[in-house]
């Protein structure tokens, strides 16, 4: 998974091969871009970890050939896991051989009892074996990738902590309730329809909401069919189906709705109301098993 890291002093360009700290041991990785930032005065630039040194060809023979050994690892698992009818997506692998110990992770519908599966893989790798389930949130922040923006997906590049995000976000937003533009890469909805909705619910608050009766200062009535919170600005259709475009400061009064309009169906209504934060968290993983 991309990481940044500050270059500091090193001599490197793209491709090299370095050594990184990563948590409490060290990697090795390459420079897939080199990205010179400039920040304000008044925006210090963020503490990234530092490369510790260019990586020697040894290590990088090594690294080559721990990724063989991954993608190996995996189809083994894989076949393993058919092969006990469980139905799992194995996303990622760790050698742990200080410890002679194989950490997977990986993903599922649901609860998965792979204790059968420990001891085949233990038997099969000759390895103390960990499996852990993750939710597919983290499974996305391991994969890394591109988010519709087009930028680096937010659990990957910054996020620490998955807070949970629901439908009502978007509905506070007055943003249409479809589930496929609303879905991020893992699914589920996306993290960033938290970021604004604090100024969302401070704009919202004297504002006439979608359905709302209003009168206008020209003395047009009408009900509200589409609102911009953030130009104040509103679609008003009078009871001859007339449309008529104004400001919030030309609304004198408003009575809201009995029910509030969401502009979505049932099948929608019935799948939005979900909280999209069902995150599984990682199971316990199994007693260390020998082969």
């Amino acid at each position: 998974m991309p990481k940044f890291y500050a270059v500091d002093a090193l001599d490197l360009k793209n491709g090299d091969y370095c050594i990184c700290p990563v948590e409490n041991r060290e990697e090795t990785g390459f420079i897939a871009s080199l990205c010179p930032h400039n920040y304000p005065d008044e925006a210090p630039p963020p503490i990234y970890p530092k490369i510790i040194r260019k990586a020697t060809a040894e290590e990088i023979e090594k690294w080559k050939l721990l990724k063989i050994r991954e993608r190996k690892t995996i189809a083994i698992c894989r076949q393993k896991a058919l092969d006990h009818n469980l139905i799992i997506k194995v996303t990622d692998v760790r050698f742990d051989d200080a410890n002679n110990k194989i950490i997977f992770h990986f993903t599922a519908d649901k609860r998965v009892d792979f204790r059968d599966l420990v001891r085949d893989l233990a038997g099969t790798l000759h390895s103390r074996i960990e499996l852990w389930q993750i939710g597919v949130r983290d499974e996305a922040r391991q994969i890394d990738g591109l988010g519709i923006c087009g930028q680096r997906l937010c659990c990957a590049a910054f996020l620490k902590d998955f807070k949970p995000v629901t439908i009502r976000l978007a509905k506070n937003q007055d943003i249409f309730l479809s589930p496929n533009k609303l879905s991020g890469c893992c699914g589920r909805l996306m993290c960033c329809l938290s970021y604004e909705e604090d100024f969302y619910r401070e704009l919202s608050q004297n504002a006439p909401p979608i359905g709302a009766m209003v009168r206008t200062q020209n003395n047009i009535q009408g009900v509200v069919i589409e609102r911009n919170l953030l130009m104040e600005t509103y679609i008003i259709q009078d009871a001859e189906e007339n449309k008529y475009t104004t400001n919030q400061s030309q609304i004198v009064d408003f009575q809201p709705p009995e029910k509030p309009v969401t502009g979505m169906n049932d099948e929608e209504s019935e799948e939005g109301e979900i909280s999209e934060d069902e995150n599984i968290p990682a199971q316990g993983q199994e007693p260390e098993s020998h082969s």
